[in-house]
């Protein structure tokens, strides 16, 4: 096999109790740290605006380090290089285009189910806690809600430092969420078939246990990027997209604290 050739068959596929536990296991770790630990921290004075990204920061690289450590041991098995495992196939313009293309109608989708975030929380009795910072909260629109009730136990405005946490957290979460997610755990669902994607894109969106209020957000997206990969056998596009939609968190946060 080329050294720059992955083939997805060729790695070990899961059965049905170990993808259970590669998607369960995360959401486990993820849901004790943001409804565990973070509200022990939370309740110690620490704002919310600083203890959710710090908690996010430790566990995300965590994930990121098993997942290179994974896909490296098979590389080796493979005999291919860590680039071709980690699936950063390089793409044509054509494919660049189709990918980018369906994953801006699932940012749309997501973006237009907004307001059914707000429905869903009403309905089911789900809603962020007052330790998630105010980003994850549905219910709060930043363009016309005051930093002081958006962070009311934190002065926004100079805070720049926080810039580079926010930084370091969704830079994170993107390598997270691309390499284990799908780089790594997607190729070994292959003996799904067509429906790998599928069941890749609703995993990903039910590890999201932790904030579950916004399921009709995260679930649109998690299916579009979860077919372009699999489409293309490429995360760029899906880490390109994420890119942007974590920068528009970023961006929003940057207004807020130099305004």
């Amino acid at each position: 096999m080329s050294n720059l050739q992955f083939e997805w068959q060729s790695v070990r596929q899961f059965n049905g109790l170990q993808l259970f536990a590669a998607f369960a296991i995360p959401s486990a770790i993820a849901f004790a740290g943001f409804h565990v630990i973070l509200p022990a921290i939370y309740a110690s004075d620490v704002p919310a605006i600083v203890a959710w990204p710090t908690i996010a920061s430790i566990m995300l690289l965590g994930f990121a380090g098993a997942a290179v450590f994974l896909m490296k041991r098979e590389a080796d098995v493979l005999g291919i290089s860590l680039k071709a495992r980690m699936c950063l196939k390089p793409l044509s313009l054509k494919q660049w285009g189709f990918a980018i293309g369906l994953l801006l109608i699932g940012v749309a989708a997501a973006a237009g189910l907004g307001s059914a975030s707000q429905f869903w929380s009403n309905a089911t009795g789900l809603n962020a806690p007052d330790y998630f910072p105010f980003f994850l909260d549905p219910s709060i629109d930043p363009m016309s809600t005051s930093s002081s009730k958006m962070t009311p136990d934190f002065y926004l405005k100079g805070a720049y430092w926080l810039i580079g946490l926010m930084l370091i957290t969704l830079g994170l979460n993107i390598l997270v969420e691309e390499l284990y997610f799908r780089a790594w755990l997607l190729p070994k669902m292959q003996f799904l078939g067509g429906a790998s994607w599928v069941v890749n894109g609703f995993g990903f969106a039910f590890y999201h246990t932790f904030q579950l209020w916004l399921l009709p957000q995260i679930l649109p997206l998690s299916l579009f990027m979860a077919f372009v990969v699999y489409k293309t056998r490429s995360i760029w596009p899906a880490f390109a997209i994420h890119l942007v939609v974590n920068s528009l968190t970023v961006a929003a946060m940057i207004l807020l604290i130099v305004a």
